[in-house]
């Protein structure tokens, strides 16, 4: 009698534990992927384009150097503090950091590190590439996180990081 009331016990106290999903709000703050695609090692520079997910911040006279996460570095012109003016985009796949020292940017390219000749911007040059330095493990959902998040597409490339977004009727979350 005694196992049969401990082990009914258990089962309630199990089953306490297992909550069902009552209801998926339409939007929610979660973590979206970011994806490299095949073409990841072509960098580029673009004209300014608007900071969705800003991450590290970086200042070499006259210039600020703002990191989109996953995406590449905004450049600005800091020539009239009151008033920094866009300048370029610099598309670089899978940058989360970035230094500068002698007019070459070092940043991360996926799991790359890259040095950039910026000395002028129209025209800017890989000048060197260490392979595989960085260990990028993607995976289906983000580690050690709880809460919504976009489910990944394998169509869309290889997951090299995650950022918080606003999610749209999510499919996919962890408890």
């Amino acid at each position: 009698m005694r196992i049969f009331i401990c082990c009914c016990f258990f089962a309630l106290l199990l089953n306490a534990c297992i909550q069902e999903r009552q209801t998926i709000p339409a939007e929610v703050i979660g973590l979206a992927p970011i994806y490299a695609s095949d073409d990841w090692q072509d960098i580029q520079i673009l004209a300014p384009q608007s900071i969705e997910n800003l991450g590290k911040i970086y200042y070499k006279s006259p210039f600020i150097y703002a990191t989109e996460r996953g995406r590449g570095i905004h450049i600005f012109d800091n020539t009239d503090p009151a008033q920094p003016k866009a300048e370029a985009f610099l598309q670089i796949a899978g940058n989360s950091d970035l230094a500068i020292r002698n007019g070459i940017l070092y940043a991360n390219n996926v799991n790359d590190l890259i040095g950039i000749d910026i000395s002028d911007l129209a025209d800017i040059e890989v000048v060197e590439r260490l392979a595989n330095i960085y260990q990028v493990t993607g995976s289906d959902f983000p580690e050690n996180y709880i809460g919504y998040f976009e489910c990944v597409d394998p169509n869309l490339g290889q997951v090299v990081g995650w950022f918080e977004t606003t999610i749209r009727e999510p499919e996919c979350w962890r408890e």
